[in-house]
């Protein structure tokens, strides 16, 4: 996951930085832009949830890989920790209608 996440923020910030780039980031490196960082870090915040609930439906992210004798390979299998199951939270109203986009 932490991999995927700086090349997902390379990528990001680059694509932002060539269509909307316009102020430049520091005088080091003139090609770097604002936008391109800011972009980059929202592509990354908004990537990062996604794919953490691609990953956290699959056993084999959340759970050691143990030998099993049994089958004669690694298994992963367990009763999950509650951090990696799903939960619905109740928010407020004014926090749904503060972020609702209808």
């Amino acid at each position: 996951m932490p991999v995927s996440l700086v090349i997902c923020n390379d990528i990001m910030a680059y694509v932002c930085g060539f269509f909307f780039g316009k102020t430049p980031l520091i005088k080091l490196s003139p090609k770097k832009t604002w936008e391109g960082f800011i972009g980059g870090g929202l592509a990354t915040v908004v990537f990062g949830f996604v794919f953490a609930l691609i990953l956290i439906r699959y056993d084999y992210f959340v759970c050691p890989l143990e030998w099993d004798d049994t089958v004669g390979r690694l298994t992963a299998e367990c009763t999950r920790n509650p951090v990696f199951v799903p939960r619905t939270y109740n928010v407020s109203k004014w926090l749904v209608r503060l972020f609702s986009f209808t």
